[in-house]
């Protein structure tokens, strides 16, 4: 098994295997800034089904294989596919109403520990966080807290 964390080791492999995606969810808010705790890793995809295949491809890549099962209809089908394996990867082609080419203009990335990170901007996340889940609300909130801060500057 990698010893990287979750993040590094789903981004690593579906950078390896040639995927268009970006980190959404909780761990966007982290690299945005706001201080949540999970492992758990989103990834909002391109929907396409030779997108969707090098994403099978590359979580395939992970310690039970689990992603092997998949097709790319199975993205492209779903709401959110559930990988779970080594870390536990959920495999959207939309995060509520934002797709991945909605996403793409104000995409940020970072690298870390040599890791090219992609991930959603702060408008898209905001408005992938317009559910009515409870916890949405909450980092919709502390979301646009932080926007408003970054006008101060």
């Amino acid at each position: 098994m990698d010893t990287k964390p979750p993040l590094l080791r789903v981004c690593e492999l579906l950078n390896e295997a040639g995927a268009k995606y970006l980190i959404c969810g909780a761990q966007a808010c982290i690299l945005h800034g706001l201080v949540r705790t999970t492992e758990d890793v989103d990834i909002l995809v391109e929907a396409t089904a030779d997108n969707c295949q090098r994403v099978i491809d590359g979580l395939a890549r992970m310690q039970d294989g689990a992603a092997r099962e998949l097709t790319p209809r199975d993205i492209l089908e779903n709401v959110v596919v559930k990988v779970a394996d080594e870390v536990e990867v959920d495999v959207s082609t939309k995060a509520w109403k934002v797709s991945y080419h909605d996403a793409v203009p104000g995409a940020q990335q970072v690298v870390l520990e040599g890791v090219t990170i992609p991930y959603v901007g702060l408008d898209a996340l905001i408005a992938s966080k317009e559910t009515y889940r409870e916890q949405d609300a909450i980092d919709r909130m502390r979301l646009l807290s932080l926007k408003r801060g970054q006008g101060r500057h």
